[in-house]
């Protein structure tokens, strides 16, 4: 692990670029914060998302902005996060069986901590990543390359991150297409092996019963009065 006093010195040494944040080069800071960015942009789209998964599984996700609900498709399952509420819905079960409970407080947890139902089927969210971004501007002696591609016909930016520490994830690769919509994640994370890619991107509103349980499904609410 590199000392503070060697960040210092590789800081100092850098000199033409500057420092950041805990030592992280300006560099790999702008990186990490337009990245940042435009996944923030893609938090108020309205839209829906086909994803391939590792395997050959497929996953979607349909966004609203106004008010902000999210529906996270994944094998066997589905998860709704709302504003207040998240309904995490098992759909091996017959009929499904969804459960309705409040969103956690203001004290988040470890990155992924609010999504272990698709990322345990192999979906990562933006959030997610956005959390991991975070993680990277306070490890300096994390690295970072950045380059350019195309997916499901849609230029988008990458960021391939090595070397993160008390992570769920120690070397990741992100892509974010122009609009902020996650284009692709691969890496393990949690022990499980991530290799997602944006197949179809549509810019549109979500229709209602993509936004909701399925039918038939058994609600059951588990919030506290």
């Amino acid at each position: 692990m590199r000392s503070p006093l060697l960040a210092v010195l590789l800081c100092v040494a850098a000199l033409a670029t500057g420092c950041g944040d805990a030592g992280v080069p300006v560099g790999t800071d702008r990186l990490v914060r337009d990245m940042t960015r435009q996944l923030e942009r893609g938090s108020q789209l309205r839209y829906r998302a086909d994803y391939q998964l590792a395997g050959g599984n497929r996953a979607t996700v349909a966004q609203q902005a106004s008010p902000s609900r999210v529906a996270y498709g994944y094998p066997g399952g589905v998860l709704i996060v709302g504003e207040q509420e998240r309904t995490a819905c098992d759909l091996v079960s017959k009929p499904p069986r969804c459960e309705v409970r409040a969103l956690a407080g203001a004290s988040p947890g470890p990155p992924g901590s609010g999504y272990p139902e698709p990322m345990k089927k192999g979906l990562v969210t933006g959030p997610v990543v956005a959390d991991l971004l975070r993680l990277v501007t306070l490890q300096p002696e994390s690295t970072v390359k950045p380059h350019d591609t195309t997916i499901a016909g849609l230029p988008a930016s990458c960021l391939e991150v090595y070397g993160l520490v008390d992570a769920p994830v120690v070397n990741f690769t992100a892509c974010v297409t122009a609009d902020g919509v996650l284009a692709s994640f691969s890496g393990v994370i949690n022990g499980v092996i991530v290799d997602q890619a944006l197949v179809k991107l549509e810019l549109r509103v979500p229709d209602p019963a993509e936004l909701a349980p399925p039918n038939g499904a058994n609600v059951v609410d588990l919030r506290q009065p």
